[in-house]
């Protein structure tokens, strides 16, 4: 009788799923090729590891939900001047920033120290988190694409 049972209960949990491939079971990757799996894989990482790199050397000055410092230092979230030119950020990141801009209609003044032990990886990190949380929402920025803007800083 114990083998009838043990048979029951096989079936029973291949029916309900337990005996799935799990090739078979559906994800948010659904209908995703593996390039954008990949893709998607390598922003989540990027993001992860940009969020603890911009807490350690950004959120300071831009404060960690990245709405800025008063008239002081610029907000990130949402921020005109960011998003328009990611190659000017990732230049600002590696070389710093002074003189006077314009984000979000308000004019800043400060200075914007260098940070050039990073290296290309982590600026792109740095880059793709503060491009992809607070409502914004810009994609990868994979460390190739930022290397040739780093190579082109003005």
């Amino acid at each position: 009788m114990k083998i009838s049972y043990l048979a029951l209960l096989i079936l029973f949990l291949t029916a309900c799923g337990g005996g799935s491939n799990p090739q078979d079971a559906t994800s948010e990757t659904e209908g995703q090729s593996e390039n954008d799996r990949r893709n998607q894989l390598r922003l989540n990482q990027y993001t992860v590891k940009g969020k603890e790199l911009y807490t350690t050397f950004c959120s300071a000055c831009h404060q960690l939900n990245g709405e800025g410092l008063a008239a002081q230092f610029p907000p990130l979230k949402g921020a005109d001047y960011l998003l328009e030119d990611l190659a000017r950020a990732a230049c600002g990141i590696r070389n710093g920033q002074s003189g006077s801009i314009v984000v979000n209609g308000v004019e800043y003044n400060s200075v914007m120290p260098a940070l050039p032990n990073l290296t290309d990886l982590e600026v792109a990190q740095i880059i793709t988190y503060i491009t992809n949380d607070w409502g914004n929402s810009e994609g990868l920025s994979d460390v190739n694409t930022v290397s040739e803007w780093l190579a082109n800083c003005e």
